[in-house]
């Protein structure tokens, strides 16, 4: 997240945590030991920040070179300058031209990556992919049915309460919101604020419907 990189172990079913690395120069240098430490393992990076980027586009349909020149085109002129960007098929209209509708997602702040990214490279350690939490929501949703039409996925992470808006079980945007509280009582408050915050804002967009259920 913004303030640290916090490492846990997968091992033999179970996640056991590591240990917890400041952004600064001493907790990239932990960090570079304990890499030192787990020679041969594979990693997996999860990003939990605010700065990050959403927009859906629908796109004519193409194949092989082109469709990977247009959807590389599109990254520039959506995040130009971060390369934790990438694209993912939303599927194609069943109507008219049948395009084929994409989310464009990024990490809009690489430099928060760069030092963990530096010390996995000098390490020659295996990193499987650099993944953002919403992004993984759909997969969370899909094992909590019924789900319905519209989705708001409320989330309590170390960066604070996360928000994520899912229609037919595809990622639309998401928000992080930094949280001072602590106790349940404010956690749980700060909660409801900020979905009802959401909803007026999804009513506004017209993305929901007043009086339907979210």
């Amino acid at each position: 997240d913004s303030d640290r990189l916090s490492a846990s172990r997968w091992h033999g079913g179970t996640l056991r945590e590591e240990g917890h690395f400041p952004h600064d120069e001493a907790g990239v240098a932990a960090f570079s030991e304990d890499l030192a430490r787990h020679r041969g393992s594979n990693y997996h990076m999860l990003a939990d920040v605010s700065d990050e980027g959403f927009q859906i586009e629908a796109l004519p349909y193409t194949q092989g070179a082109d469709r990977s020149a247009l959807l590389t085109r599109k990254l520039g002129q959506y995040f130009y300058g971060s390369p934790l960007a990438t694209a993912i098929s939303y599927g194609r209209d069943k109507t008219g031209r049948r395009d084929e509708k994409f989310l464009f997602a990024a990490l809009t702040a690489p430099k928060l990556f760069e030092p963990w990214l530096a010390a996995l490279h000098a390490a020659e350690a295996q990193l499987a992919g650099i993944y953002s939490l919403p992004l993984l929501g759909g997969a969370l949703l899909a094992k909590l049915p019924p789900v319905r039409e519209h989705c708001l996925l409320v989330s309590i992470t170390r960066g604070g309460i996360r928000q994520s808006f899912f229609e037919n079980g595809q990622l639309k945007f998401s928000r992080l919101t930094p949280m001072a509280a602590t106790g349940a009582a404010e956690i749980a408050a700060g909660c409801a604020a900020e979905a009802a915050k959401i909803h007026q804002y999804l009513l506004g967009q017209r993305l929901v419907a007043r009086g339907a259920p979210l």
